[in-house]
């Protein structure tokens, strides 16, 4: 099976990073007890950061640059799309150029850091606020949710890759 490729607010790599790290890490503490002994402690959990590095190839890559940066300039989070992993929403929070670009090659990093309170708010009113480049797609993927049954709970959506941002998709 051919891996998916990495979407962020409706923009989809061409080709996925060479490096791609996904860091889930935990806060815990150490406390220390009586007579010398300690004991480790579970705070919370730290939010996921993702990292990667790249190349943009062909006569567009500079283009293709511009475009991530433009992403990455923007403070709202979104929705991130990894290869078999759940989408979820996170900061584009850093992008940078490694060397001076190449004809058609340039190298790239960049970085992603989780929306915690995004991912883990309970929507009560059963709908989901459409964000900036989302999909029926991706808010079938947060939600597990078959793509059928989004359809059938909006029958007002005409199609499933085009949805205004800021409107109301109905998730059960």
């Amino acid at each position: 099976m051919k891996p998916s490729k990495i979407r962020y607010k409706g923009y989809e790599w061409l080709h996925n990073p060479e490096k791609l790290e996904v860091v889930n890490e935990d806060n815990i503490v150490e406390q220390k007890l009586f007579y010398g002994n300690s004991l480790a402690v579970k705070n919370s959990s730290k939010c996921r950061r993702i990292k990667g590095r790249g190349k943009l190839a062909g006569y567009d890559c500079l283009r293709q640059f511009n475009e991530l940066l433009k992403l990455q300039s923007d403070a709202e989070s979104g929705v991130l799309t990894l290869p078999e992993q759940k989408p979820f929403y996170a900061y584009f929070k850093k992008l940078e150029l490694l060397c001076e670009p190449a004809p058609e090659v340039i190298t790239y990093s960049f970085e992603f850091l989780e929306d915690s309170e995004k991912n883990y708010t309970v929507d009560e009113k059963y709908y989901h606020t459409v964000g900036v480049g989302e999909t029926l797609w991706d808010i079938s993927y947060l939600y597990s949710i078959p793509i059928e049954k989004l359809v059938s709970l909006n029958p007002d959506i005409k199609r499933v890759d085009e949805l205004r941002v800021r409107s109301q998709v109905r998730v059960c």
